[in-house]
């Protein structure tokens, strides 16, 4: 394949390259005009914000595979109207293991081109780099599934993305060469959307009976990458638990809010938003100020804690005016300015958007109130489908399967195309075999590092009902021969758990059902396990015209049929006692969906159960005390597959009903649709945007 870059090459400050967090700002200054189509062309292994003559213009990149990096090209010819310009890239390079990213040494390939020649490129002399002199190096991880989090000193007002040359350049070296490879998914425009005080207080010290500590700050270790406690330069979650919130009163204005030492004000969205947060803060001395965030507020307050997340960023600021932007995006519909030393006036506030651009789609009904879902369904959808699918933009980022297979129907449903679901799917080809898990297993979401080797079985299985769906809305015929040595890998490893009635038994790792009482019932043979073994099986045997794997998804239908369905309900588990399989008798609902969802079961052959289940069974049977003895579901993902059974068989009313009773008080509350009922999780994830695919087959009017 020729070349995305002309001339640049990859570089990195020499002997950096494999260091924890390090963050380099790169700067090019051209004292002519730049006229003509100008583009600027980038590629990383860390994350990038990138700003032209002062103004912020991107934020990336997209992620690949292990060992692949995926080309950003951004227009930049309307950043370029003076007489002189101003580039400048700072990049991180994280050099951690995480869900939303891989461990992989630091570099920057920049370049950046003239009517499609480049005039600017790293790898010559065009560019300069210093280590960015404002930031804590050592900070605590974000998350177990995300790396570092943000912390500041500013003695000054940065200056950084002003002509001022940088004032101690760094060693670039050239290093090896990447494999650069094309962006697919569609890029973010950038919207920005401003905040409002809505509120004002004290703040009071008082150190708790005991700290909090996430596992991703107290068991950092070869497993889990980071900085240990001792060497932390902020820990700025243990020093934001000894604050106590008082006096809280309503607040609004405006213009500036005034704040003086041991003093906070809180901040709100429009909606719950993913993006770069922005301020100008005026700091009448030395200051610090912690900014906390979350998607609800917790007691009129933000619980920064709520999602096990560091979602705090300290800055220690010198007297002068400040314009901060935060370097990562989170998630956020309130924003918390705490104040501990110092005073400071703060307005400005806003969010630079980081999510898929405006769709041509609209949804009208006479409802108003499942017009305020569909909307909320498409602001989560556009804010978990940037370059990959994610589960959540909050607390994970990450490439979840399973999770895509649903989001994946609804980019379709929303664009006519599957750009995003390419690339998605695209990245797991990068690599050969996945180090730390098995042969033939893939990883439960991707790219991503899993140096503790957990891996769901079952996820391998949406993957191939998720090919198989992918092929017939695109016709990619190249992608799915691709995966061909995959998916034979897969069943591979999966017939060496194949018992001798052909079931799976005794499977490794995490074997995942749903979140409920299901996942209790995993061992020795889970049935809801392999009914979605019969699932890929059937699906990859039409997939790959492999007329095996089609006879052996039936040989396990038959099983199941046989040993899970008890005349009334469909059993979970049966172990092993004294060599012998014995039902244990367990029975969860999310198992009978799981049957009708796999073609186990149809309402021609279970007929009464299917009946009991429209009428007895989904988010109101708790209430009610229906057939207490089967295991209740939960949202995700046993809710997902009731509406998708009852879509499937004409049940629209009812489908209709289950989505108002189940989203309306998430749209209400967030404007985004939640990963669980209740508010304990995230409050923005991206299978919840399927509620637009079920909207559609209604066709409400």
């Amino acid at each position: 394949m020729e070349s995305l870059f002309k001339r640049a090459l990859p570089v990195w400050h020499k002997g950096h390259e494999k260091e924890m967090n390090y963050r380099l700002r790169f700067k090019s200054v051209t004292r002519e005009p730049m006229s003509g189509d100008a583009v600027i062309k980038i590629a990383t292994s860390g994350i990038y914000n990138l700003f032209i003559n002062g103004h912020f213009a991107a934020h990336g990149p997209a992620r690949a595979g292990k060992n692949h990096f995926r080309l950003d090209e951004i227009p930049i010819s309307k950043y370029l109207t003076g007489p002189e310009s101003i580039i400048d890239i700072e990049v991180c390079g994280y050099n951690v293991n995480a869900y939303s990213m891989q461990n992989q040494p630091s570099f920057l390939q920049a370049e950046v081109t003239l009517d499609g020649e480049p005039v600017l490129w790293t790898g010559g002399d065009h560019f300069s780099a210093q280590k960015n002199p404002w930031y804590y190096q050592k900070t605590q991880r974000y998350s177990f599934q995300r790396p570092m989090a943000e912390a500041y000193h500013f003695p000054i007002p940065d200056n950084f993305h002003s002509e001022l040359d940088i004032s101690n350049p760094v060693e670039l070296a050239v290093v090896e060469p990447r494999k650069i490879i094309p962006r697919l998914a569609p890029y973010p425009i950038y919207e920005s959307i401003p905040a409002y005080p809505i509120s004002k207080g004290d703040i009071r010290f008082e150190k708790p009976e005991a700290y909090f500590a996430d596992r991703s700050w107290a068991n950092i270790s070869e497993e889990l990458l980071g900085f240990p406690v001792p060497e932390l330069e902020v820990y700025a979650t243990r020093e934001c638990q000894d604050f106590k919130f008082e006096n809280l009163t309503p607040y609004s204005a405006e213009g500036e809010t005034e704040l003086s030492a041991n003093q906070f004000a809180v901040f709100s969205f429009s909606r719950n938003s993913t993006g770069l947060l922005r301020f100008r803060i005026k700091c009448k001395n030395d200051t610090r100020v912690y900014v906390l965030f979350d998607e609800l507020l917790s007691n009129g307050t933000v619980n920064f804690l709520r999602l096990s997340c560091a979602n705090v960023v300290r800055y220690d600021l010198g007297k002068g005016e400040h314009d901060l932007q935060f370097f990562n995006v989170y998630t956020m519909k309130y924003v918390q300015f705490c104040v501990t030393g110092g005073s400071c006036t703060i307005d400005g506030v806003s969010m630079v958007e980081y999510k898929h651009p405006p769709v041509d789609y609209t949804f009208k009904s006479d409802d108003q109130d499942m017009n305020l879902i569909a909307a909320a369904a498409l602001e989560t959808y556009r804010q978990n489908a940037v370059d990959i699918f994610m589960d959540c933009p909050s607390r994970e980022r990450a490439g979840w399967l399973c999770d895509s297979y649903f989001t994946s129907r609804v980019e379709y449903l929303l664009t006519g195309k599957n750009p995003i679901e390419k690339s998605f799917l695209e990245n797991f080809l990068h690599e050969e075999s996945y180090e730390f898990l098995p042969d033939g297993v893939l990883p439960m979401c991707y790219p991503a590092d899993h140096y503790n080797r957990v891996f769901i079985p079952n996820w391998n299985m949406w993957l191939v009902l998720e090919l198989q769906e992918y092929y017939d809305r695109s016709g990619d015929a190249d992608l799915i021969c691709r995966f061909k040595s995959k998916i034979e890998k897969l069943f591979r490893y999966f017939e060496k758990f194949e018992n001798e009635d052909g079931l799976l038994e005794k499977l490794e790792s995490w074997i995942f059902v749903e979140w409920s009482r299901a996942n209790e019932f995993v061992q020795d043979v889970n049935y809801p396990t392999n009914m979605l073994y019969a699932a890929a099986l059937k699906a990859a045997g039409k997939l790959y015209n492999n007329a095996t794997w089609i006879q052996k998804s039936e040989r396990v239908k038959e099983q199941i049929l046989k040993q899970s369905f008890n005349g009334k309900f469909f059993t979970d588990n049966a172990v092993r006692v004294d060599g012998k399989l014995v039902n244990s008798g367990e029975s969860t609902e999310v198992a009978q969906y799981y049957a009708f969802f796999c073609g186990i079961a149809t309402p021609e052959t279970h007929r009464e159960l299917f009946e009991t289940l429209i009428r007895d069974f989904g988010p109101g049977r708790k209430q009610k005390n229906l057939w207490p003895e089967i295991h209740f579901a939960a949202p995700f993902i046993g809710y997902y597959l009731r509406l998708d059974i009852m879509m499937k068989y004409g049940y629209k009313k009812e489908v209709y009903e289950n989505i108002k009773g189940f989203f309306l008080h998430m749209a209400k509350k967030t404007g985004t649709l939640w990963e669980y009922a209740d508010e304990s999780a995230s409050c923005n994830h991206g299978f919840a945007s399927y509620v637009l695919y079920w909207l559609d087959k209604m066709k409400i009017s």
